[in-house]
């Protein structure tokens, strides 16, 4: 099989004889292949033409048009859909190929398509193979996970069951054998293939870990007790926060853990807790905000991200000054500046708010954080500003570390909100306020 222009065609090409009808023809036991490029489905279409009938025109793979493909031809009116005929024989897949202006197009047999200029298809049939997937002794098969392929077409090897007492290893070519392929490999299909489970037998000591719907992930030996949860990338847009005693939650609380939290126990079960894309949903409703006559929404990548989503749902009394990928010294040196130029312009005894989203781009300068907010908000207050510092928000090291961004991991998260609730908040400076969950910093 070779790569031509983008699209895998076939070398091996055994054309069948003209066959005088289609039951004969189809009776056969010769390979019937051809030369074929897998491409795209596309609709024919064409450069117009003065004639307003066009002539369909059937014939085999050698472009033979005698017996049954003659009877098969039609004319009709030029933007006419027809189906295409259908052709049925066990063990292959049937395909109407054409060529229009010198590019090969491919139909299935039974397909419609439009017909804009007189066209000729050929009758391709192309081998099919069925690759199966067993348990370890090869008694029962995974039916969920088998694929009927065209000769030639490349699969992917997928992942097999996993429990408490056996972890998914890889898969064998033959019953007890050791592992051949493992998941994600790539398989080129010449013919039926089988291939079976090899699991590995699960250490019953240690703390056994599970995936949100109960499926066994891995086993972590605790015996020093000094073991940590691990940080986990799904490869999907789904998020796994952290870890809990119980199956199916999808935020955290005071008695779950993050990544990096030490593992309390050296046997038992916890479970991802995950944030799943279906619950990253915009609101309905964008509210105006009617406690304050002005708010402001400062912050970073997450508030520049924040207006971006909402567009021109902004509500008009809501102003965001932020800049991607920025912390304190972009705030000392720009965006507070701008806050105060525009605060000031506001009416003195207008109700304000200020709302902070930094320092996820410098987390180890928390202290730095605390000196310079703790002025800012006593500034803010001469205006009828009240000012309200936003926890960073958590983070998944395994995903940001799968994408190639900047290491950030989920105990210097909780250092920094820590840091900042402990020096603001127990403080009681009361023309601060502080937008901390204590799951956050704990």
């Amino acid at each position: 099989m070779q790569k031509q222009n983008g699209e895998f065609k076939y070398e091996e090409c055994l054309y069948e004889k003209n066959y005088s009808n289609l039951e004969t023809y189809l009776s056969s036991d010769r390979d019937i292949v051809s030369c074929l490029s897998f491409g795209e489905y596309t609709e024919v279409s064409a450069a117009s033409y003065s004639e307003t009938t066009c002539k369909v025109i059937f014939a085999n793979a050698k472009g033979q048009t005698a017996g049954f493909y003659h009877n098969l031809a039609k004319t009709v009116e030029e933007g006419t859909v027809i189906q295409l005929p259908e052709i049925n024989r066990d063990g292959y897949q049937a395909y109407w190929v054409t060529k229009i202006e010198g590019k090969e197009y491919k139909y299935k047999a039974g397909q419609k398509v439009t017909i804009n200029q007189t066209t000729k298809f050929c009758l391709n049939l192309y081998k099919e193979y069925t690759v199966r997937f067993y348990t370890a002794n090869g008694r029962n098969e995974y039916t969920s996970l088998r694929k009927t392929v065209v000769a030639g077409s490349r699969i992917k090897m997928p992942t097999g069951n996993s429990n408490g007492n056996y972890k998914f290893a890889g898969w064998a070519t033959k019953v007890g054998g050791s592992v051949s392929k493992k998941k994600g490999a790539t398989v080129k299909v010449k013919s039926n293939l089988k291939f079976y489970v090899v699991q590995q037998k699960v250490s019953t000591s240690g703390v056994k870990l599970y995936k949100y719907d109960g499926t066994y992930w891995k086993t972590v030996s605790n015996t020093n007790g000094k073991a940590t949860f691990p940080a986990v990338s799904l490869g999907t847009g789904n998020m796994v926060l952290g870890w809990s005693k119980t199956q199916g939650k999808n935020t955290l609380s005071s008695s779950d853990y993050k990544a990096g939290d030490r593992i309390p126990t050296k046997n038992g079960k916890y479970y991802m807790v995950i944030f799943g894309m279906s619950m990253d949903r915009a609101p309905s409703v964008i509210t105006k905000a009617t406690k304050f006559d002005k708010v402001y929404c400062v912050g970073d990548s997450r508030t520049a991200d924040t207006k971006m989503a909402l567009g021109v749902a902004v509500p008009s009394n809501v102003e965001f000054i932020a800049k991607w990928g920025e912390g304190l010294y972009w705030f000392k040196s720009t965006g507070y500046r701008q806050l105060l130029s525009s605060v000031s312009k506001q009416p003195k005894n207008s109700k304000k708010a200020v709302i902070i989203n930094l320092g996820v781009n410098d987390l180890n300068n928390g202290r730095a954080y605390v000196t310079y907010m703790k002025k800012v908000a006593a500034n803010l207050k001469k205006y009828n500003c009240k000012m309200y510092y936003l926890s960073v928000n958590p983070v998944n090291s395994a995903m940001i570390k799968s994408v190639g961004g900047k290491a950030r991991s989920e105990a210097q998260i909780a250092s920094f909100n820590r840091t900042i609730y402990k020096n603001c908040v127990q403080e009681r400076i009361n023309h601060l306020r502080i937008l901390i969950p204590a799951q956050t910093f704990r």
